[in-house]
């Protein structure tokens, strides 16, 4: 290599350092091979897409680039596809020798390439790759159209330095780019972050914010409270802990969407969330105070006091108050760790309360939602509880319902509608209203003890009797005595049947003709079914 040569390396170098841009060092690669070989017109270079995994024409000299641009070589195609995969330069001093390197070449590509050489062919050819640490950025291609065997190995080396040279320049343009590509992106995030943020701290509300992504995005966007179809590509939910507290609605896909409108979406569902939990704050301190007013309400107030919380929950001191407790029969009505679910079941519920014009007061103790409802006709207090069970049709939810009461009695109708879900948990009844009880409203009356031991006295050895004559008293009971109906839902023989119950009589030493044997009987088995012993 003479001195010139060695010289101009050395200048290339330090001018490829300074680049910063692709587009910057690609031209220096041109001009150079262009000094460094006057005998060549024509430099093409091609750069690797990582992405659709093809060669494309990136910068060129002496031909028309527009056709070229149109290239995509596939690793291994043709004179170029071949050297990028074996990372070695290549010298063709034949027509024949580069006609057979380049015959794997697509038609497309041919026809885009034969146009942009202008219908030429070449005579002299190498090819050298950008390589830099065993990784191949591209290749640089150097073509003769009018001399035979024109290139030397020499010429080669001294392009494949150039090339290692813009290796390196690529590999430091490319951290350089991708630096300040995340750099902006940061910027734009944190400007992002401030615009949402700066809504929430003014107060602004959510349809604010999801005006300002729209204008963002530039695409329309709703929000939603409805979280059942959260796997929907078109949906991006509004999440907190456990809990999803809603889903923005999008036009498109969220991952078709720019990477910054991406994060975009993602602020605004952050700041839709603050939001939506401080209403829920706000909500939780609602129903913290309706438990207050509920306790002195039950608990028993007078004068200015009980003023007050009239006034609170706007009803009329004369009026007459009903309590109706819901809870769940298996599970609860909402999950402890979706809180969320808690609002939005005790706010539908009123929803269901307001279609009916009605000034209630909904709160929660533990897992039961207690509504106390003023002044409310048997048939309408009906239809309000179709709705709800229409509404929750998927929950199997319990009804009790007491007495209505005057305002200051309220505590006699709670502890009535406690009674009548315990009794539809035990009786597997939907709904149960506690003046519909029979006995059972005596029995709640009377001490635990007391009645665990006039069960016993009556039933005394009834737990020699096996399951066979229990369930044949049970339906004796029930069918109220019919010797034919209870054979016939028993399956048995008449004959049987007496057989059974003579011997119940002799066991428990009773007549079920006396009147006071059979009354008590009755008393004494309904309360044996409702300790669980059968």
């Amino acid at each position: 290599m003479d001195v010139r040569k060695a010289k101009k390396l050395l200048e290339i170098n330090r001018m490829l350092t300074k680049s910063l841009t692709i587009t910057d060092i690609l031209k220096n690669v041109i001009q150079a091979a262009s000094e460094l070989l006057e005998a060549s017109s024509v430099f093409i270079i091609y750069l690797y897409d990582e992405e659709e995994k093809v060669l494309r024409f990136a910068e060129g000299k002496g031909i028309d680039q527009a056709h070229f641009k149109k290239i995509a070589f596939a690793p291994g195609e043709s004179i170029s596809g071949k050297v990028f995969n074996d990372k070695k330069p290549k010298l063709f001093m034949s027509e024949s020798e580069i006609d057979q390197a380049m015959n794997n070449m697509s038609q497309e590509n041919y026809n885009h390439y034969y146009q942009g050489v202008n219908k030429q062919k070449i005579k002299s050819a190498f090819v050298v790759p950008i390589l830099n640490k065993d990784r191949c950025y591209g290749i640089v291609v150097v073509d003769n159209f009018s001399q035979k065997g024109l290139f030397t190995e020499e010429d080669m080396e001294v392009i494949q330095a150039v090339a290692d040279q813009s290796a390196i320049a690529i590999e430091n343009s490319r951290m350089y780019q991708n630096l300040k590509e995340k750099n902006d992106l940061l910027k734009q995030s944190i400007s992002i972050h401030h615009r949402f943020y700066k809504l929430i701290i003014e107060g602004r509300g959510i349809e604010n914010v999801i005006q300002l992504l729209e204008r963002i995005i530039h695409s329309d966007v709703t929000l939603s409270t409805d979280c059942e179809n959260t796997a929907d590509d078109c949906v991006f939910p509004i999440v907190r802990g456990n809990d999803v507290l809603g889903v923005l609605n999008l036009e498109k896909p969220f991952q078709d969407f720019t990477h910054m409108n991406q994060i975009a979406i993602e602020q605004a569902s952050l700041s839709i969330a603050l939001e939506l939990i401080k209403d829920n704050a706000l909500f939780e301190k609602e129903i913290h105070l309706r438990g207050e007013v509920f306790n002195q309400l039950i608990e028993g107030i007078s004068g200015r006091d009980f003023q007050n919380v009239l006034q609170y929950v706007r009803w009329d001191e004369d009026w007459h108050v009903q309590c109706i407790i819901l809870e769940g029969r298996t599970e609860p009505l909402w999950k402890p760790d979706k809180l969320i679910d808690k609002e939005r079941f005790i706010q539908a519920i009123e929803q269901a309360i307001a279609t009916f014009g009605l000034d209630s007061l909904v709160l929660t103790r533990a897992f039961q939602l207690i509504m106390i409802i003023p002044e409310l006709e048997h048939s309408r207090k009906n239809q309000l509880i179709k709705h709800i069970q229409v509404q929750f049709k998927d929950m199997n939810i319990i009804y009790g319902i007491g007495r209505e009461t005057r305002i200051d009695n309220l505590s006699v109708s709670y502890n009535e509608a406690l009674r009548s879900v315990g009794y539809g948990k035990l009786h597997h009844i939907d709904v149960v209203e506690y003046p519909m009880l029979g006995i059972e409203r005596l029995l709640y009356e009377v001490d635990g003890d007391v009645l665990d031991m006039f069960m016993q006295d009556k039933l005394r050895n009834f737990d020699t009797l096996d399951q066979a004559f229990i369930e044949t008293l049970r339906m004796f009971i029930k069918l109220n005595k019919n010797h034919k109906q209870t054979a016939e839902h028993l399956h048995i023989h008449p004959n049987t049947l007496y057989y059974r119950l003579r011997k119940i009589e002799n066991v428990l030493n009773i007549d079920f003709d006396a009147e006071k044997d059979w009354i008590d009987l009755v008393i004494a088995f309904r309360l044996y079914v409702a300790s669980n012993k059968n």
